[in-house]
């Protein structure tokens, strides 16, 4: 009678590594706003990542899958700073505000001004041929809306703005602002608008 290992089921492919899927992804969201989605191929993420091609393509079929992971990883980073944001109640809400607009300046500065705004980036380059990217985006600002205005809702019980003062309207022309400052401070290569339009729009709500 033979002895046999205990079959414990099937080995793991090294393509499934989470680490490869992570790395692809990463490097996708900085060449699709450098260069722009329709100018990357595969074979670049596959270049500059060192992913090896059957590993991308294992986690992703096409580049249309790829661009929704990316935007699923940028509205990850976002939402993190977000909840962070409401999460603490100690700090003042402008104090939280500015902090936030740091880590976005920071952020353009790091891609040296390339695709400010990462969400109207893509979804302006993104293909009607996916239009569940698109989907994903209109999504996240959707959901933007009642998060800034929690925000400000705590500003209000803080007694930090105005007790006239609306969230829900607020939120959304903070929005609207804070979208318009990312893309000047884009083409002025000046982190600053950032700051100044984010102190410029808590002065009104004061």
């Amino acid at each position: 009678m033979t002895n046999s290992k205990m079959n414990t089921g099937p080995a793991k492919s090294k393509s499934s590594n989470p680490v490869n899927r992570t790395k692809a992804v990463e490097v996708a969201a900085q060449l699709f706003l450098r260069q722009g989605y329709s100018y990357v191929s595969m074979d670049e993420v596959v270049r500059v990542s060192g992913v090896s091609k059957s590993n991308i393509y294992y986690h992703f079929k096409n580049k249309e899958e790829l661009l929704q992971a990316v935007v699923q990883y940028w509205i990850a980073q976002y939402e993190s700073e977000l909840y962070l944001l409401l999460s603490q109640r100690e700090r003042g809400v402008e104090e939280r505000i500015y902090s936030f607009m740091a880590l976005l300046s920071a952020g353009i500065e790091g891609r040296n001004y390339e695709g400010s705004c990462p969400f109207v980036t893509l979804y302006m380059q993104t293909p009607d041929s996916a239009p569940q990217v698109k989907e994903s985006i209109s999504r996240f600002f959707r959901e933007l809306r009642p998060m800034v205005e929690k925000l400000f809702q705590q500003g209000l019980d803080r007694g930090e703005f105005r007790k006239e003062i609306e969230p829900g309207p607020a939120a959304l022309l903070f929005i609207a602002a804070l979208e318009g400052s990312l893309i000047l401070a884009g083409t002025a290569r000046d982190v600053g608008i950032i700051e100044q339009s984010a102190r410029t729009f808590c002065q009104m709500l004061r």
